[in-house]
């Protein structure tokens, strides 16, 4: 995919919210179909909800496990009704962040689809075969390449990415998607591509911890499908 650069798209391309950008990324900008197996498409997508709290410093991850500390809850309630959905899951039940993983890639796919229908952004696309499903394909040309585009632009340029943008990069990488989007990195700044990975580990412990742990239930994923 030759990624083109960046256009004025208007106020509805400002950077999004990390699972919008991961979830346009992960789609085919014409026919709206994942580039990756729907369970890591759905992995993906579940962790970057997960680092859309981590980021507000809502939730912290560390030793496999997640915990919402009390400062938090002096917080006010995420606006984004999914974002404050996710959340009151987590703070209903406590469990590993792999289990919260594997529970939230079940929808996540569906539920940020939705969020980007909500803002003109996707529509649905109907399945051609009865047991594929529905495409989720950008409403204009832009909206799809945008996300990507920008981060390969800021990376080719060697401008520093923001915090949110480097755990993308960081959930690229976990999930594979980075073959598809970063190859132009590699090829033609190979130094960016090699300094990635210690931004990358630069993180914030919850974020790296986010990372590690998609990584792991990526290869998870991957090997129970082998077997």
């Amino acid at each position: 995919m030759a990624v083109p650069p960046p256009q004025d798209g208007g106020p509805a391309y400002a950077e999004g919210r990390l699972a919008d950008e991961f979830f346009l990324m992960a789609h085919d900008d014409e026919s709206g179909r994942t580039r990756l197996p729907e369970r890591i498409t759905g992995l993906g997508l579940a962790a970057a909800l997960l680092g859309e709290l981590a980021l507000e410093e809502r939730i912290e991850m560390r030793a496999g496990l997640l915990d919402v500390p009390p400062r938090a809850g002096g917080l006010p309630t995420p606006a984004d009704a999914l974002t404050a959905r996710v959340l009151q899951y987590l703070v209903a039940e406590q469990h590993p962040v792999r289990t919260w993983l594997a529970f939230f890639a079940r929808t996540a796919r569906d539920d940020v689809a939705g969020r980007l229908a909500a803002a003109g952004v996707v529509a649905r696309k109907p399945r051609r075969r009865p047991w594929q499903p529905d495409g989720w394909a950008p409403t204009t040309p832009n909206a799809g390449t945008l996300p990507a585009a920008r981060l390969v632009t800021q990376l080719m340029r060697g401008r520093p990415l923001s915090e949110q943008q480097t755990v993308l990069v960081g959930l690229l990488r976990a999930t594979g998607l980075d073959e598809v989007i970063l190859w132009e990195v590699r090829e033609s700044a190979p130094e960016t591509a090699r300094h990635l990975a210690e931004e990358i580990a630069a993180l914030k412990p919850s974020l790296t911890e986010l990372i590690s742990q998609t990584e792991a239930a990526v290869g998870a994923a991957i090997a129970s499908h082998r077997t």
